[in-house]
């Protein structure tokens, strides 16, 4: 409880390969552990496969800037008004056409944007973000209209986000990808089942979120040693470790960044006390 893991696995292995704590939902969070994770792995490119709770545009879209590529589920569009919007009129039977920027309407009508940019945040706590609006004038006189909108003096109007293409890549490797999406419970979530269940790490014993970011760090290390020692021999691993031999200027550097990093935050905004970083998170 108040704590937010976040975990990256690899799917070869079943090893740990990124995780940090936060002190926020899931939402905000996709784009930092998958980053985290391509610059432990050294690797060019990389693919994410998340829970529906992670589809987020800004994250997705940064993550394809990255070269990583994203397979999160999709949410299910539901109609909270019954009187309006019928499903066979839902926003996600609205065809995009990237050649000329407009969609297509179930009813075969084009809509079209003045190009002009509007900006929404929904709460102070969230990031804003642009979108464009999308009309028609023949929803004057469509016969379907009553099932398309509730709207009779504007007709329908469709959003697009800034992060619109980002967002239809990753619909379409989720809806085309299906065997692979439903691997990511098979690596992920076995994990948590060990640590929480079998270990009984169901709580930190420590406060703060520095101090839980450590604790934390320890218990994947721990978990990533066990697994260690059974994709290899026992021996195979004591071997690997005496024989391993650490960069220690690389290892000094990153701990000073970390070390002045930390001292940045404590004496900034952005660094929560005990009582800011205590939240429920879902």
């Amino acid at each position: 409880m108040s704590y937010n893991v976040q975990t990256a696995v690899d799917s070869e292995h079943s090893l740990v390969v990124a995780t940090h704590v936060i002190n926020r939902n899931d939402r905000n969070a996709l784009s930092d552990i998958a980053l985290e994770a391509k610059s432990n792995l050294s690797c060019d490119e990389m693919t994410v496969l998340a829970d529906k709770g992670y589809h987020n545009g800004r994250e997705i879209s940064r993550c394809a800037e990255s070269g990583v590529s994203t397979n999160v589920a999709t949410p299910e569009i539901v109609n909270s008004n019954e009187g309006g919007t019928t499903e066979a009129f839902m926003v996600d039977k609205f065809v995009y056409n990237p050649g000329d920027d407009t969609y297509t309407c179930p009813a075969g009508h084009t809509l079209r944007t003045q190009g002009t940019w509007h900006t929404k945040n929904r709460t102070t706590r969230s990031h804003p973000h642009r979108y464009k609006k999308y009309r028609t004038s023949e929803c004057k006189s469509c016969s379907l209209k009553d099932l398309c909108t509730s709207r009779f003096k504007g007709g329908r109007e469709i959003e697009r986000s800034e992060y619109g293409t980002a967002l239809d890549q990753n619909k379409q490797r989720y809806t085309t990808e299906r065997a692979l999406y439903r691997k990511r419970q098979e690596i992920n979530e076995h994990i948590f089942g060990t640590i929480k269940r079998q270990w009984g790490y169901s709580y930190t014993n420590l406060r703060g979120l520095k101090l839980v970011n450590g604790e934390n760090s320890l218990i994947m290390t721990v978990y990533n040693f066990k697994r260690l020692m059974k994709i290899l021999t026992f021996q195979d691993f004591l071997n690997k470790i005496k024989n391993w031999k650490p960069d220690y200027k690389k290892i000094r550097l990153e701990m000073l960044v970390t070390h002045y990093y930390i001292l940045f935050l404590a004496d900034s905004k952005y660094f929560p006390g005990e009582s800011e970083s205590k939240v429920r998170v879902a």
